[in-house]
């Protein structure tokens, strides 16, 4: 009897230990989904956070961008003022002192054109005969002299930030 009982033990034991095992079976699984789980999350959540950091990115561009175009439209009319004096100064017969007076402001003009270039500002000046572009250029006044839709007189320059247009050339166009 005593083997009896010790067998119905033993086998009361295995069946526990089986028990216990497919416990730890279902424990094992779960924790393992939960694992999946959470990286799952955190791969979500690195995910969105490279993302926010792109669009932080775009919008700083964009308002460093935006700060550039006003600085520029606030000092373009100053240019051209600049540039208008010193082709009138050309024009005039003017004497030593006010040659060198001229020449210290087409200095102090070519001084800012370099400091407007660093942050990305370029002047363009298009060229008689060439083409009209309403992207390009802001006709002022048309001619009848001339090829039609050419650019007869260029009056002001234009101006690009970053391959944007800022203001467009001031020209004359022929009909």
């Amino acid at each position: 009897m005593n083997k009896d009982k010790q067998k119905s033990e033993k086998k009361s034991k295995e069946k526990e230990l089986e028990e216990k095992l497919k416990q730890l079976a279902l424990d094992i699984d779960r924790v393992e989904d939960e694992k999946l789980e959470i990286q799952n999350q955190l791969k979500k959540a690195l995910a969105d956070y490279h993302n926010l950091l792109r669009d932080v990115e775009k919008r700083q561009s964009l308002q460093f961008f935006q700060l550039k175009k006003a600085l520029c439209e606030e000092v373009i009319p100053s240019l051209d003022s600049m540039y208008l004096a010193i082709k009138s100064g050309e024009e005039m017969k003017l004497g030593e002192k006010e040659k060198a007076w001229m020449d210290g402001i087409a200095g102090i003009l070519a001084n800012l054109e370099k400091s407007f270039e660093g942050i990305g500002l370029k002047q363009y000046w298009p060229k008689k005969g060439d083409n009209f572009d309403s992207s390009m250029h802001e006709a002022v006044a048309v001619v009848e002299n001339g090829e039609s839709g050419k650019i007869f007189d260029v009056l002001q320059p234009g101006y690009i930030l970053d391959d944007t247009v800022v203001r467009q050339a001031r020209v004359v166009v022929s009909k």
